[in-house]
């Protein structure tokens, strides 16, 4: 007992799992590994002045089992004075309407609740009971569906505000610690099932291995783990470092990325999609494979639809990886009459009215001036489209608007959110880079279009 309680509170001083006077609140299903880390927090409650919140969810799943188990939570919470939080939720119902595994639905609902309570009780820690054996067979899982040196690290310490004070435990240290303390926790009966791959790995993959190769194998993978972690710690900095060294004020640079070792290409990359993402889930090291080449062959206006809006795109000696959203086509070819009074779009201000030549303020360059007379047609603010031309100072004929675009080194991304001053398929303006030459003021001029261009703040 009191080994396993020093190993638990070495745990928790080595990871700074705990500050004097913390919020815990206690991921607890009633189980083994739960009951002791909610029996060994409250042997530590006054050492380190912790309120404890017990959080139990019943997945509706186990009928009368989940039932029994709910009950003994509320009554060991009662019995030791721990305030109890409770949530069923048909867990079955919300995967089949999400279109996601049960377990992902479970894992979800948990975290969401635990992270509810710690809201209502002004913040906190999430204590979880994942212990050392968990730790050895999630890296098994990953290991036989291919990992990296992250997945060695197997369950962390430590992450965010979550916190797993027996994750140095193995699980018969676990067992005889509720022998000990008189604690008679309720079995999940399911985990004796070997229809579950965690299962399969638990009750037969790590027997034979122990049986015929290493008897010490999980104490290895979670030492291993350890390793495993330090190194991604270092690597992933290194990586950070390496995107802020190749970071330019529009994108990153093909040249600079193309020159790093490919390690250091897969872990730049991942740290540029997590923070675009806000997750590196479903991203693969097939996805990783395809942006490393296209970005090997840099051909400027290529683009990569990596995963759920999520974008590669190359320009000029750059590439970026956005979150896009997609475009209703109808949005696009929406116009607006200029003379309608002022037009927002897209982060720019647009003012027109009809003045008289006395009007005129040549020293404003933000200000453009047309002879409106010699217009045929309706003046509009939209957004480019297919067959859009200008008329440009210097050259004879017209130019292909997609010609100026690629000519002035404009991104394609760019381009479509930049409004456009047309006639017909003919541009006038293209704020704060070309003007048309046509329907320029002379002596005959009557009637003056201005136009004025700001970028909104």
């Amino acid at each position: 007992m009191i080994k396993m309680l020093c190993k638990v509170k070495n745990t928790i001083e080595i990871n700074n799992m705990i500050s004097h006077g913390d919020n815990i609140v206690v991921g607890f299903s009633g189980g083994p590994d739960s009951l002791s880390l909610l029996h060994i927090l409250l042997s530590l409650k006054d050492e380190y002045n912790l309120s404890i919140h017990a959080a139990h969810v019943n997945h509706m799943i186990r009928g009368e089992e989940a039932t029994r188990d709910e009950e003994f939570s509320r009554l060991f919470s009662r019995e030791n004075n721990i305030t109890f939080h409770l949530l069923r939720v048909d867990v079955n119902s919300l995967a089949k309407k999400n279109k996601i595994s049960s377990e992902e639905a479970g894992r979800k609902v948990r975290y969401e609740f635990f992270n509810d309570i710690l809201d209502s009780i002004g913040g906190g820690k999430i204590a979880l009971a994942h212990n050392l054996n968990d730790n050895a067979e999630t890296i098994i899982m990953r290991i036989l569906r291919g990992t990296s040196i992250s997945g060695m690290g197997g369950i962390s310490p430590v992450r965010e505000n979550i916190i797993r004070p027996i994750i140095n435990c193995r699980r018969e240290e676990i067992e005889k610690y509720c022998i000990d303390n008189n604690l008679n926790p309720v079995i999940d009966s399911t985990n004796l099932e070997e229809i579950y791959t965690r299962n399969k790995i638990r009750l037969k993959v790590i027997p034979y291995i122990k049986e015929n190769f290493n008897k010490n194998i999980l104490e290895n993978l979670h030492a291993n783990s350890h390793i495993a972690r330090d190194e991604e710690d270092m690597i992933t900095s290194l990586a950070r470092e390496m995107v802020k060294n190749i970071k330019r004020e529009n994108g990153y640079s093909l040249e600079e990325f193309n020159k790093l070792h490919i390690a250091m290409k897969r872990r730049v990359l991942r740290c540029i999609i997590e923070s675009t993402f806000k997750s590196l889930k479903g991203i693969e090291s097939k996805h990783i494979d395809l942006i490393i080449n296209l970005i090997n062959k840099g051909e400027s206006g290529k683009k990569l639809d990596i995963k759920k809006g999520l974008v590669l795109r190359i320009n000029y000696g750059v590439f970026n990886i956005i979150l896009e959203e997609k475009k209703s086509k109808e949005v696009d070819f929406i116009s607006h009459n200029i003379l309608k009074g002022r037009i927002i779009i897209n982060g720019y201000s647009i003012d027109s009215s009809i003045i008289n030549r006395e009007e005129m303020d040549l020293a404003d360059s933000t200000t453009k001036y047309f002879d409106l007379d010699k217009i045929s047609g309706e003046v509009v603010v939209r957004l480019r489209q297919n067959g859009d031309y200008m008329y440009l100072k210097g050259l004879n004929g017209k130019k292909k608007l997609k010609d100026i675009f690629i000519d002035m080194k404009i991104q394609r991304e760019v381009r479509d959110s930049i409004p456009i001053i047309a006639v017909g398929s003919e541009v006038l303006v293209i704020p704060f880079i070309k003007e048309s030459k046509s329907y320029k003021i002379d002596n005959s001029t009557n009637k003056i279009l201005k136009v004025k261009v700001k970028e909104c703040k």
